[in-house]
């Protein structure tokens, strides 16, 4: 009873991943610097996209931000995207 309630509350429970988190920031810190984007990307999710695992951080906030996506099987490391209004 309480692990349905649990799953209608927060959702299905987060994927299994290859990668720890602390790898997934350190390319995220590195992306954003590239890409020069002066907000931290500290929200950070896993994501079932396409049948593969997928890291998705963004910035924590409303109404424009930053994203990038990093594949959990190879690495690799998405563009930095700007999403909202500037």
């Amino acid at each position: 009873m309480f692990t349905l309630f649990r799953r209608l509350l927060l959702g299905p429970p987060r994927p299994e991943t290859r990668m720890s988190e602390e790898e997934v920031k350190v390319l995220v810190d590195a992306a954003a610097r590239k890409a020069r984007v002066d907000t931290p990307l500290s929200r950070i999710n896993v994501r079932n996209i396409n049948g593969r695992i997928t890291w998705v951080a963004s910035t924590p906030t409303m109404g424009s931000g930053s994203s990038v996506t990093i594949d959990d099987a190879t690495g690799e490391v998405g563009p930095v995207r700007r999403w909202g209004i500037r």
